[in-house]
């Protein structure tokens, strides 16, 4: 007889922790995409440029408009020593000087705003747009994935977010060590994971709370956005269940254990291990795997239990166990 613990199991899709529509803060002509759908890139990494011809024209009459304001504010300073003009012509001065630096250091940024650069190390999902097509301000032109950490949001059946132990956030959950994720395209790899936000509102229509699933990758396999996989939650044992978590240690058994009564209850023959002789006792089950089932209630670890020839055994016969 194995003991094992329950496992339930919530389809999902992969998506990124991080991802960032990328738009340049100006209008214009796109001149260059650095980069293609697929690829990786680091932060820092030119991704695309507008032409920039417009906006250096402009960065330079400001530039020149600067120097003018700089000297007209000099000679009024030293006119001032001299008495030669009032503060208020000074004042004036200074200020035409700071608008003219204000407007340049605008000019400056708009013209470094022609040159989109990626804000983390990521990969390119999608461009938005062609190359060479003229785009508005904040437009999307493409979007960034980062693959440093991924998620996958699950929906929780009400009856099994019944099951859990109340929390107030995040950092109060303890069973994170329970919860892997599973992928379609690897399904013999368990990806340790750990609950990043869940909702505590079912939705109105599904009855279901929403749960995000965070966890990473291993260099070795690919996982990209879109992937298809499930979140793997193991329940705990019942010792740590009273500390607070999901209910207690079950057992597979073969089939060919239980007896079925007329009532559609179901019990099994216990071993007495002292004389030899059985007992019968009645056992919840769960699901069936196969030839097993699994006993909720009605065994404890270390029972041994008769698995074939049941139907021919009344309440104290002897048996002796066979050695495999």
């Amino acid at each position: 007889m194995d003991s094992v613990q329950r496992v339930f199991k919530y389809p999902g899709q992969v998506s990124a922790v991080k991802q960032s529509d990328m738009a340049f803060e100006v209008s214009g002509r796109i001149s260059e995409f650095a980069v293609i759908e697929g690829e990786f890139v680091r932060a820092g990494k030119v991704l695309a440029r507008l032409e920039p011809d417009t906006f250096q024209a402009q960065r330079d009459r400001m530039r020149a408009e600067v120097s003018a304001a700089r000297g007209d504010f000099e000679r009024y300073q030293a006119a001032f020593k001299h008495h030669a003009v009032t503060k208020q012509q000074l004042d004036q001065a200074r200020r035409g000087l700071r608008v003219a630096q204000a407007e340049l250091k605008q000019a400056q940024k708009m013209l470094d705003d022609t040159v989109l650069v990626a804000p983390f190390d990521g990969r390119v999902a999608k461009k938005m747009v062609e190359d060479f097509a003229n785009v508005q301000a904040k437009q999307t032109v493409l979007t960034l994935l980062s693959e440093e950490a991924l998620e996958m949001k699950i929906h929780v059946p009400e009856a099994d977010w019944a099951r859990t132990k109340k929390v107030d956030a995040v950092s109060d959950i303890d069973f994170n060590e329970q919860i892997f994720v599973e992928l379609s395209a690897y399904p013999n790899a368990e990806l340790p994971a750990k609950i990043s936000a869940f909702s505590s509102m079912a939705d109105p229509v599904t009855r279901t709370f929403e749960v995000t699933v965070s966890f990473e990758t291993p260099n070795v396999v690919s996982v990209s956005p879109g992937m298809t996989g499930r979140v793997l939650y193991r329940e705990k044992s019942e010792q740590d269940r009273i500390a607070g978590g999901f209910a207690g240690t079950t057992f597979m058994i073969p089939e060919s254990a239980i007896l079925a009564e007329p009532d559609k209850s179901a019990s099994v023959w216990v071993v007495d291990p002292k004389v030899g002789a059985v007992v019968r006792k009645a056992v919840s089950l769960g699901d069936a795997t196969g030839s097993r089932i699994q006993v909720r209630k009605g065994l404890a670890k270390g029972d041994v239990i008769v698995t074939s020839g049941v139907q021919f055994l009344t309440e104290g016969d002897l048996v002796h166990l066979m050695e495999e």
